[in-house]
């Protein structure tokens, strides 16, 4: 099982959209893959048609409380073929500042499940904006980040931050966490401040930054408003897949993933 968070502490950066495209992409592949919402906007569970009030256990019941290998009973179907979703709610917004001894580590040990383990090989975590709890427990519980930004100014600086954040965890939790990349998304096909920006995360970050960008298109964001993969889209959008497709097999390079 490969886990994935996708964080930046920046709203607005794409983290919600870059998760639904990397499930897109491994549904169209057909790869059984876990959405974890942690995001108390609850954006990617509506995307994947979790209607509230939710009958059934949520991201927050998992964080609110110690439960070992309890994530197998928050799993919900989605509307997309191959993907499940383990949803968001508001409560989780109040989860961030819960303090505790461990209460940083209860996601992984929710994960801690050979039921999950041979269900899913690919889990991905929609992290909020921000650097508290919640993100902490995405991390602890990951293989690997990937860092979704916009090229702008303070989406810069939110990566270099998130960035900062990775290595502490690293040190102090997850030592064998990974920074998987970098994916620039909403790319304006022209813009000068949009190319100077993704020139200086590239000079920063060198080969981090993936190669193929998320281009600004109406029809990926029409694709999550309306429940749909961006990869089922008609007319296609093929710039968009390729990214995903090609962020995807970052993800999972090296690693091996049952279809």
């Amino acid at each position: 099982m490969t886990t994935v968070s996708v964080v930046n502490q920046k709203g607005g950066s794409g983290k919600t959209t870059t998760v639904l495209g990397l499930a897109s992409a491994a549904s169209a592949r057909g790869i059984a893959t876990l959405v974890i919402d942690l995001d108390p906007q609850c954006n990617a569970s509506e995307a994947l048609g979790i209607e509230y009030p939710l009958d059934g256990m949520t991201a927050a019941d998992l964080l609110a409380d110690e439960l070992p290998g309890g994530a197998v009973d928050a799993v919900h179907p989605s509307l997309w073929e191959k993907v499940s979703v383990i949803p968001a709610d508001l409560d989780l917004a109040d989860l961030d500042a819960v303090a505790g001894l461990g209460v940083e580590q209860r996601l992984r040990a929710s994960l801690d499940s050979e039921v999950l383990r041979d269900r899913f090989p690919l889990v991905l975590i929609d992290c909020p904006p921000s650097l508290g709890k919640l993100v902490s427990n995405a991390l602890i519980a990951a293989d690997s980040v990937l860092v979704a930004t916009e090229p702008s100014f303070m989406a810069s600086r939110g990566v270099a931050k998130i960035l900062q954040a990775v290595e502490t965890i690293r040190r102090y939790y997850n030592p064998g966490l990974e920074v998987a990349g970098v994916l620039l998304g909403r790319v304006p096909a022209q813009g000068r401040e949009a190319a100077h920006r993704a020139a200086e995360i590239r000079e920063a970050l060198g080969q981090q930054v993936l190669p193929l960008v998320v281009p600004q298109r109406a029809a990926v964001a029409e694709a999550v408003g309306d429940r749909h993969p961006i990869h089922q889209v008609r007319p296609a959008v093929p710039e968009a897949m390729e990214a995903f497709d090609a962020a995807l097999d970052r993800l999972l390079a090296d690693k091996t993933v049952l279809r």
